[in-house]
C-alpha cells in the first residue's frame, strides 16, 4: 500500500512525487554524474521526467526529497521490497533503500538525513528486519552515505548487468533492525521530576525510602530508544576522595541481557573519568549481579556486613537467596585531571 503521508527530518520533507514536480526533477536528474553512477539514464526532457513520476516514482514508499527552506524537490529516496524493482536478494521481511540527490546539494548531509528517516520507517513502521543498499564499484559517495547511516559491508557480486546494459561490480551493505536499534540509544541527564522513573529505580533498589536517600542528591541518567522509551536508569553520587558511587543501576526487564547495563556503565566512566579515579558499586551477594560487575571490569573492594538486614524493612531476595551483606566492587576510571 502506498504511503501518502509525508515524512519529516530537520531539513527535509519526504513526500510522494507529484506531476507538478516534473520540471524540478528534470533540472537535477538530467545531470550525467547522477544517473550513470547509479545505473540509469539521465533524463532527456521535462516530459521524460513526467513519465518517470507517473511510472517508476509512483511505486509505494517512493519519496521526493524536498527542502523545507525552499519547497523544491532536489532528489529522490525510496524503499523497495522483494516483490519490486531491486538489486539485492532479499527475504520477504527485508527491503532495499535507493537514493540520489542533485549535484548542487552534494556534501551537505541531506541524503544521509533522508536515508536515516527511511530506516526509521522500515524498522519502526513496516516491520522490516533488515535493509540493504547496493553501490557500483567506484561510487564512493554512495558508499559513504551507507556508512554514515550504519550499514555494514555484506558481500560483492561481480558481472552484474546494470539497467543501462553494461556489466559492473556491485557491493552490498546491510543493516539489521537490532543494529539500527542499538544505534538509536541515547543517554540523557535527568534534572527534574526524577521520580517519574520510579518503576525503573525500584528494579535496582526495591525500597522507595532507600531510593529517596540518594535520588535528589545524586546525578541521574536515563537511557532511551528512538521512541523515547526509557530502557535503563542510573544514579551516581560523589563520595569524596575521587570516588564516584553507582547508587542505582536498573534495566527494564524486557531489555535485560542486551548489553544496556554495560553500555550505561561505559558512558558513566567516559563522562566522569576526568573527575574521578574510581567507580564504586554495591550489590547483594547474588551471582547474577556479581558476575555482571565482573564482566564490566569491576573487582571486589569490601563488604558491609548485615547491610540489607539493617536498612530494609522487608527481606530482599535474589535468585532465591535472602540478601544480608552489601558487597562493594570498584573499577578504575583513569587518572584525575
Amino acid at each position: 500500500m502506498k504511503n501518502t503521508s509525508p515524512l519529516t527530518t530537520r531539513r527535509l520533507l519526504l513526500r510522494p512525487w507529484e506531476e507538478a514536480d516534473a520540471e524540478a526533477l528534470y533540472r537535477y536528474a538530467r545531470h550525467p554524474a547522477i544517473g550513470l553512477a547509479a545505473g540509469w539514464a539521465p533524463h532527456t526532457s521535462v516530459e521524460d521526467s513526467l513519465h518517470i513520476i507517473r511510472t517508476v516514482f509512483s511505486a509505494p514508499e517512493t519519496y521526493a526529497v524536498v527542502l523545507k527552506e525552499t519547497g523544491e524537490p532536489v532528489g529522490s529516496v525510496g524503499i523497495m521490497r522483494g516483490d519490486g524493482l531491486h538489486s539485492a536478494a532479499m527475504k520477504a521481511d527485508e527491503a532495499e533503500i535507493g537514493y540520489w540527490i542533485g549535484v548542487p546539494y552534494w556534501g551537505q548531509g541531506l541524503i544521509p538525513e533522508a536515508v536515516c528517516r527511511l530506516l526509521q520507517r522500515c524498522f519502526a513502521d513496516l516491520g522490516i528486519t533488515a535493509v540493504w543498499c547496493g553501490y557500483y564499484e567506484g561510487n564512493a559517495k554512495s558508499r559513504r552515505v551507507m556508512e554514515k547511516c550504519g550499514f555494514r559491508f555484506h558481500h560483492t557480486e561481480e558481472g552484474k548487468v546494470s539497467p543501462l546494459g553494461d556489466v559492473r561490480t556491485e557491493h552490498f551493505m546491510r543493516i539489521t533492525k537490532e543494529e539500527w536499534a542499538a544505534g538509536q540509544i541515547r543517554i540523557l541527564p535527568v534534572i527534574v521530576d526524577k521520580k517519574r522513573y520510579l518503576p525503573l529505580l525500584l528494579i535496582g533498589d526495591e525500597q522507595e525510602s532507600m531510593v529517596d536517600r540518594y535520588l535528589d542528591r545524586g546525578e541521574m541518567f536515563v537511557m532511551q530508544d528512538a521512541a523515547d522509551k526509557p530502557l535503563a536508569v542510573a544514579v551516581v553520587m560523589d563520595e569524596g576522595g575521587g570516588v564516584l558511587e553507582l547508587k542505582n543501576l536498573a534495566v527494564d526487564p524486557p531489555f535485560q541481557r542486551k548489553g544496556y547495563g554495560r553500555k550505561m556503565i561505559e558512558y558513566l566512566c567516559r563522562r566522569y573519568g576526568g573527575r574521578y579515579h574510581t567507580l564504586l558499586a554495591g550489590t547483594g551477594d547474588s551471582r547474577k549481579t556479581t558476575s555482571f560487575y565482573g564482566h564490566c571490569g569491576f573487582v571486589y573492594s569490601h563488604t558491609i556486613a548485615g547491610f540489607f538486614l539493617k536498612h530494609y524493612d522487608h527481606p530482599i531476595v535474589e535468585e532465591g537467596v535472602t540478601l544480608k551483606d552489601m558487597l562493594y566492587f570498584k573499577r578504575a576510571m583513569g587518572e584525575m585531571r
